[in-house]
């Protein structure tokens, strides 16, 4: 879980601060890179997207951080990844996905508050 704490920055300036809350989660804050400042969730109780709630996976690979209620199903993914080959081997990126059900269009909706999707450089890096 260790892998994932810390401040996290994309070329365009959005901002992820990731803080460590229990043994299986963690906190995660958004700061978009057009404001900077946490983007309103109109969607979820007009709530900022402040101190949402994260679970990393078994193989603490990725985390899940719940944009929404559970129900709503609407997260964005992050993969600890080397996939970014503009980086040495020893600097990892986070890769995001956003994961919802078919039926929903959350996405569609509200994809834009957290885009440009690229890969997210712990802040020493940019």
């Amino acid at each position: 879980m260790e892998r994932f704490i810390g401040t996290w920055k994309n070329k365009s300036g959005n901002t992820l601060e990731i803080k460590a809350y229990d043994k299986k989660s963690l906190k995660v804050t958004f700061i978009s890179g057009k404001t900077g400042k946490p983007v309103n969730r109109e969607f979820f109780e007009n709530k900022d997207t402040v101190e949402m709630r994260a679970i990393r996976d078994i193989y603490e690979t990725s985390i899940r951080i719940d944009l929404g209620t559970r129900d709503m199903n609407f997260e964005l993914f992050l993969y600890h990844s080397l996939e970014n080959h503009n980086v040495s081997l020893d600097e990892y990126s986070l890769a995001p996905s956003f994961s919802q059900l078919e039926k929903d269009n959350y996405f569609q909706k509200y994809g834009g508050l957290f885009e440009p999707l690229e890969n997210y450089f712990k802040e020493k890096y940019i």
